[in-house]
């Protein structure tokens, strides 16, 4: 085994990494519903950053994300795939809530809003395991 895939750890240690990204994930998602749980709040809460519009943060973030998990899968190291996962995850939380909350409730059910980030960090996560395998 290389030096590089022992700082690693097995596969039981990528799984704690992955679960722990994910636990920060809900936590974020829980804390945000209830800072932004108005939708003006959130609409409004970044306009004095850097002057730009509030959706322009979250666009920046996503497009960062998404960069970082592309070097990611350059790499040996399930890293940078792991943050740029996190990172657009949390752009399509902050996307949700400057939306609205509610606009995701669908069939009555509260939960998709929380379930759409969860579903799509769990989903590129699997797409770096499998190009990293």
């Amino acid at each position: 085994m290389s030096a590089e895939k022992e700082y690693m750890g097995g596969r039981k240690s990528k799984m704690w990494t992955y679960f722990i990204f994910l636990g920060v994930l809900i936590i974020g998602a829980l804390v945000a519903n209830l800072v932004f749980s108005n939708p003006t709040v959130a609409r409004e809460g970044v306009k004095g950053f850097f002057g730009l519009p509030s959706w322009a943060l979250t666009v920046v973030t996503f497009i960062v994300g998404a960069g970082i998990f592309w070097i990611g899968l350059k790499l040996e190291t399930d890293w940078p795939e792991a943050v740029g996962a996190f990172l657009v995850a949390g752009s399509v939380c902050a996307g949700e809530m400057m939306i609205g909350w509610n606009h995701f409730n669908v069939g009555g059910l509260f939960v998709v809003p929380y379930l759409l980030p969860i579903a799509v960090f769990l989903v590129l996560l699997m797409y770096g395991m499998k190009k990293s395998a």
